[in-house]
C-alpha cells in the first residue's frame, strides 16, 4: 500500500508488502463507500477490507500517525486484477473527519503531476493520490509497466466518481497571498508534528495546534530567501492571544529557533518563519489577517 510517513522531516511514499486483518467490528460497514467491483476493465475477486483507528496500524505498518492527525475514521481497501495484465491495482480510501481534513492529508505531499481526479489529484511513480469530500484516496499498481499509469488513473477516476463528494478547500488557504507563493507547498493541518515536517518551529507545540484548531503553511520566495507563512485560526480570541504571546516570546528570546515575524487579528494568528521583517513580510501578514484592504 502506498502511504505517507514522516522521515527526516519529509513525507515519503512507500509500498507495504503485507497487510493486517480486518477488525471484527460490526459497526464498520465494509461496503461503504461503495467501491465498484469493476473499474476500467479491472475487477475485484474479493470483498473490501476495512480498518479502524486501531487496526490501521497493522495495515500500514505503524505509519498511521499522518492519517490519525487528520481525524481518520476508517480505511476501506480493495484490490483489482485484470486477466491480461500483470500485478494488481490497490485502492485505499480513508474517511477523514471533514473535507478540510481530507484536503489536508492530500496537501501534505503534492509533489508530482497534477491530475483531474476527484477534487484534486497528484500522480507520481505509479501512485495516484486524491481527495473528494471527506475522503482521501490512494491508488497504485504493483505491475510497474508503462501501461500501469493509465490503468491507475482510470481506476482512480471511476472510484472517485462514486464518492459523495462535497466540501471546499479550507477558507484559510484563501488567506495566503499569491505573491512569491510556491503553490505546491500549501498544506492544511492541525498537528504540530505535521507543521514541523514542513517547517521546524520547535518541539514544544509553539502555536497550540490540535483537533479544534485550523492551520495552513506554505513556502514563499521573499526577496530571494525561502521562508514559510503559517496561518492559524483558534476557537476563541483568548486562545489566539495566548499563542501570540508564546510565539512573540520565542521569536525574541530563543536563538535556536528560526527568525519569526508574528501578527494577529482576533482569533487568527499569522507568522512568517525564516526571515527578518521586510515590506513583503508585512504584506503577507496583512493579507493573511485580512488587513490588506
Amino acid at each position: 500500500m502506498a502511504l505517507r510517513s514522516l522521515a527526516g522531516g519529509l513525507l515519503v511514499a512507500c509500498v507495504l508488502l503485507g497487510c493486517g486483518s480486518p477488525p471484527d467490528d460490526e459497526s464498520l460497514d465494509v461496503n461503504a463507500p461503495v467501491i465498484p467491483a469493476e473499474a476500467a476493465g479491472w475487477t475485484s475477486d474479493g470483498p473490501d477490507e476495512a480498518y479502524d483507528t486501531e487496526s490501521i496500524y497493522g495495515y500500514i505498518d505503524g505509519h498511521a500517525e499522518v492519517y490519525l492527525a487528520y481525524g481518520m475514521k476508517r480505511c476501506v481497501s480493495r484490490r483489482y486484477h485484470a486477466a491480461d495484465r500483470e500485478g494488481e491495482i490497490v485502492v485505499d480510501l480513508f474517511e477523514m473527519a471533514s473535507p478540510s481534513d481530507a484536503f489536508g492529508v492530500f496537501s501534505h505531499d503534492r509533489a508530482g503531476e497534477a491530475v483531474e481526479v476527484g477534487q484534486g489529484g497528484v500522480f507520481r511513480h505509479g501512485w495516484l493520490s486524491f481527495w473528494d469530500g471527506s475522503w482521501y484516496g490512494s491508488v497504485y499498481s504493483t505491475g510497474g509497466d508503462e501501461s500501469s499509469r493509465q490503468a491507475v488513473l482510470d481506476v482512480g477516476t471511476v472510484v472517485a466518481e462514486g464518492l459523495p463528494g462535497g466540501g471546499e478547500v479550507p477558507e484559510l488557504v484563501s488567506r495566503l497571498s499569491r505573491d512569491g507563493l510556491d503553490e505546491s507547498t500549501v498544506c492544511f493541518l492541525r498537528s504540530p508534528q505535521i507543521l514541523n515536517a514542513h517547517v521546524f518551529v520547535g518541539g514544544d507545540d509553539l502555536f497550540g495546534l490540535g483537533p479544534k484548531v485550523e492551520a495552513v503553511v506554505a513556502k514563499y520566495d521573499i526577496d530571494g530567501t525561502k521562508a514559510h507563512l503559517v496561518v492559524v485560526r483558534y476557537p476563541t480570541e483568548s486562545i489566539a492571544e495566548e499563542a501570540e504571546n508564546r510565539a512573540r516570546a520565542a521569536a525574541s528570546g530563543d536563538d535556536l529557533r528560526p527568525a519569526m515575524v508574528v501578527g494577529r487579528e482576533g482569533a487568527v494568528l499569522a507568522a512568517v518563519v525564516g526571515v527578518e521583517p521586510t515590506e513583503q513580510v508585512e504584506s503577507l501578514l496583512d493579507h493573511a489577517l485580512g488587513e490588506d484592504g
